[in-house]
């Protein structure tokens, strides 16, 4: 009988020691499969530069929210290719902000004074990294990238124009194209996952978004920081 109890101790420690190392060695085979797809979310503030946004040197265009959805690939350790979605609000300064002489001016030519804008933004952008890996375990702790792409803006815009005595609101829905250029500080959470600040500034090529035209010397320009967390996907399951 205590033949039997040791036989029986010795096979249930075997077969547990064998059942860990399995699962051991089926972690680290499946690890091997590098994550390649993510899924990220964002949230930030953003402003606009434009022609009754405020003042360049002095920065005070006013901010507001915005958000982001992105799927992305790796197509080398270096450079990833990635779709973006996002929403942002931006707004002018106040009526009170610019100077009279210039309100008459755009009164005079029939330019908003103020705007409310809602961008709805969606373009594709390759990131070049300055830390490449050939595998998700061997990220660095701590990484840089930067990129440019193409993209379509489509604004929801509500304008206020001067009149001789009053002054009229506007509606408007403008599509416009747009150069992002975006840049971030990675860092890795876990295994499968890092949180990053981002920066990006869409380069339109519309004047209009603001409701004024010509006042500055470039086109409106919105920009947004963002906290994002990023998701590398199992390439063994569905992403839906």
């Amino acid at each position: 009988m205590k033949n039997y109890f040791i036989t029986s101790f010795l096979v249930l420690l075997l077969a547990t020691g064998l059942r860990v190392t399995s699962a051991h060695g089926q972690n680290f085979y499946k690890e091997k499969f590098s994550r390649n797809n993510f899924l990220q979310a964002g949230i930030g503030l953003g402003a606009i530069y434009s022609d009754n946004s405020g003042s360049t040197s002095k920065f005070d265009f006013p901010k507001r929210p915005g958000l982001s959805f992105t799927f992305g690939r790796k197509f080398h350790k270096h450079l990833d290719v990635r779709a973006n979605l996002g929403y942002q609000r931006t707004r002018s300064q106040d009526l009170g902000y610019y100077s009279p002489t210039v309100m008459e001016v755009w009164r005079s030519r029939d330019q908003a004074a103020t705007s409310k804008n809602n961008l709805v933004f969606l373009d594709v952008l390759p990131s070049l990294y300055l830390f490449g890996s050939d595998n998700h375990t061997k990220r660095k702790p701590i990484n840089v990238y930067g990129g440019a792409g193409l993209g379509l803006l489509m604004n929801f815009n509500k304008t206020t124009k001067l009149d001789l005595e009053d002054s009229s609101n506007h509606k408007d829905v403008q599509l416009t194209g747009y150069v992002p250029v975006k840049a971030g500080v990675s860092y890795r959470f876990d295994l499968y996952t890092d949180i990053a600040l981002e920066g990006t500034v869409m380069f339109t090529f519309s004047d209009k978004i603001d409701g004024n035209v010509g006042f500055n010397r470039f086109n409106d320009y919105p920009m947004i920081g963002q906290i994002v967390v990023r998701r590398y996907l199992d390439p063994f399951k569905k992403v839906f």
